[in-house]
């Protein structure tokens, strides 16, 4: 019986082992003093107390061109949010305006997404809505500090996430725009920016 018994425990192991998907868990928590404010200085709406998903809009995500010194470079593209199967909003976690504490089990397979490189800065976007297509302001914000850096999903699953206040946290808008949706919408793509840097170039030239 006890050999039977100790069968049964190793292929219950082995089979829960192989059910078990590889995910990345990404953590979001910010505390008191720290709340994300509009562009008029507002605390962003957390939806109705206790419903998640309802909030201010967040997206976890990256820049195609991050770089650990400059997390914002390239075009944007979202993790979680709308669009993703992983909804994240202000609010969630039972948290009042301008706060979230939220988890997001990212599993490989099923992403929307393509996947970025393993240690690529992610950045948390934040806009002054709960619908993208009614925002007027965004901002971003990411960390120096190695601990929202892109790990792949694994089994039993990795972690990483960001929380605030961060001493080594980085704002899209510089410094000055923390804690604030400060950049209008639409932004200029990349694209754009390089477009108007020659058109500048050229009339330099010319004068």
């Amino acid at each position: 019986m006890r050999t039977i018994k100790i069968a049964l425990i190793l292929v219950f192991s082995i089979f829960e082992s192989l059910s078990l998907a590889a995910t990345t868990n990404v953590g979001l928590f910010n505390s008191v003093g720290s709340e994300l404010l509009g562009n008029t200085g507002i605390p962003l709406s957390a939806g109705i107390q206790n419903i998640d998903g309802d909030g201010a809009i967040l997206q976890v995500g990256y820049y195609t061109l991050a770089t650990t010194i400059n997390p914002f470079l390239g075009e944007w593209v979202a993790m979680t949010g709308p669009g993703t199967s992983y909804v994240t909003t202000v609010g969630d976690g039972g948290r009042l305006a301008g706060r979230f504490k939220t988890t997001s089990l990212l599993e490989a397979g099923t992403f929307s997404f393509v996947e970025p490189a393993v240690g690529t800065p992610l950045s948390l976007r934040f806009y002054n809505s709960t619908a993208i297509t009614s925002s007027t302001y965004f901002n971003a914000v990411s960390t120096t500090s190695g601990s929202f850096n892109w790990v792949a999903p694994s089994t039993p699953q990795s972690g990483m996430g960001l929380t605030l206040p961060d001493a080594a946290a980085i704002w899209q808008d510089g410094a000055g725009s923390a804690f604030r949706t400060t950049i209008p919408i639409p932004e200029p793509s990349s694209s754009t920016l390089l477009v108007l840097l020659s058109l500048g170039v050229m009339a330099v030239r010319r004068r």
